[in-house]
């Protein structure tokens, strides 16, 4: 198979699966089979997400299965176009670390090339950017580190560690659980990242409950590990608001909750010498025309219609009236809501900000008809309107909230659809039809 072709998007959306389910995979198992010991038997490779940067690489996770395990394993896979497969010393060094770490892992190696096919595949966990994991991955070592930190009392045989997420160079998530006790999960950030990022979760959850919104809370961290830069948060109970929105709609009531939430965090102020970050309408634009780089390289029709959907919601923002910033949760979306005995619990505030509040709004407006979209069932209206009723927003704001769920549709079009589905090319065209409606309707009024 031509890699360059298919990463330079010359072979379009087929190019992109044919490494990514067809020719590409079965080059993977074959690397994959090499990196385990004699005695092992690989399984099935399931696809968790893509990430394809145009005529640069192609970026997979897969959750693997190895025969005589427990688990699977995450495995990320690049493709790079012209071969220019990057040196692996770091990567050995850091691989012989965590060897004498004692890691346990069903892999003889941890990472591997294939230079015909311009490929370097890692396996979990390995990643020289995050220091912290290989230790953060053992089950003694991790169980040591939640007694130092306070967030366990006793833990002599250690904790089961479960990776949730595996993105090498970028961010990582793991699950520890002990009988009898609620799980625990740890996010990994960037060394001298988990300080900016606790503060952004901390202030928002005592905004919260400042206000002191009945049934609503959000998540805070119990405690950080290494050297600050993994925090500990424990399992929320309930179940996330798109689990009803996938069905139809959810019950009475519980988008009311969410109403309320973004008006409490949009009344609210930040303290005083806050530093969080700032996010405006141009860097927003920036993200989103970013995202859309592979649509633009497979299907360069559907690259020019997001452009200009993204170009015509800008300026017709810029044209409306403004208000300050105020704080925001920074991605609101019914993934990061759960529903249960004690209301509404809010998950992922690590993007909390200072922000145009109509772009919180505009956020949660555009995933409820992503999911409208995704299972065109229920009163998809009717639940947005219970929403802005119980937040209680009317004039320039929910203008610019509706200019602001046209921009964030595109994203979702770019980065929600799956690379890998074979009718990526039809539902990334609805998606925007519906981004374009949202434009245009504003323009109308």
């Amino acid at each position: 198979m031509d890699v360059d072709a298919a990463l330079s998007g010359r072979l379009g959306d087929r190019g992109v699966r044919s490494l990514l389910l067809g020719e590409g995979r079965h080059a993977l198992r074959e690397v994959l089979g090499s990196m385990l010991g004699p005695d092992r038997v690989l399984g099935p490779c399931r696809l968790v997400r893509a990430h394809l940067k145009p005529a640069r690489k192609l970026t997979a996770c897969y959750d693997v299965t190895v025969h005589g395990g427990t688990g699977v394993t995450p495995v990320a896979v690049t493709w790079f176009r012209g071969g220019a497969v990057p040196g692996t010393d770091e990567l050995d060094a850091t691989e012989e670390e965590l060897r004498r770490l004692g890691v346990s892992t069903p892999f003889e190696r941890l990472s591997a090339t294939r230079p015909s096919w311009a490929m370097l595949v890692l396996a979990a966990p390995l990643d020289p950017a995050f220091p912290w994991l290989g230790h953060l991955s053992d089950k003694r070592r991790a169980a040591e580190a939640l007694v130092e930190s306070g967030v366990l009392t006793s833990a002599p045989e250690g904790v089961e560690v479960r990776p949730i997420r595996y993105r090498p160079g970028q961010r990582h998530v793991l699950e520890y659980r002990r009988p009898g006790d609620a799980s625990l999960f740890v996010k990994l950030y960037r060394p001298g990242a988990g300080g900016a990022v606790a503060e952004a979760v901390i202030a928002l959850a005592g905004l919260l409950e400042a206000a002191a919104v009945p049934g609503v809370r959000a998540v805070r961290p119990v405690a950080a590990l290494g050297d600050g830069d993994a925090l500990v948060y424990r399992r929320a109970s309930g179940t996330p608001l798109s689990d009803p929105l996938r069905g139809g709609s959810p019950a009475p009531g519980h988008v009311q909750h969410v109403g309320r939430l973004m008006r409490a965090i949009h009344s609210s102020a930040p303290r005083p010498g806050s530093t969080l970050p700032v996010r405006t309408l141009e860097g927003e634009a920036r993200v989103v025309l970013r995202a859309c780089e592979a649509m633009a390289a497979l299907r360069p029709d559907l690259g020019a219609r997001a452009a200009a959907i993204v170009d015509m919601a800008r300026e017709r923002l810029e044209a409306l009236e403004q208000e300050p910033p105020t704080v925001v949760h920074g991605d609101m979306k019914a993934d990061h809501m759960l529903w249960g005995p004690r209301g509404l619990t809010v998950l992922d505030t690590d993007r909390c900000g200072l922000a145009d509040p109509a772009f919180d709004l505009g956020k949660m407006l555009a995933d409820l008809r992503w999911w409208s979209a995704a299972a065109p069932r229920g009163d998809a209206a009717g639940v947005e309107a219970e929403m802005l009723a119980a937040y209680g927003v009317a004039g320039p704001r929910l203008a610019r909230a509706e200019l602001y769920a046209a921009l964030l549709l595109v994203r979702m079009a770019a980065r929600r659809v799956p690379l890998a589905a074979p009718d990526w090319a039809s539902r990334t065209a609805r998606l925007l039809a519906v981004a374009a409606r949202t434009v245009e309707v504003r323009e109308a009024a």
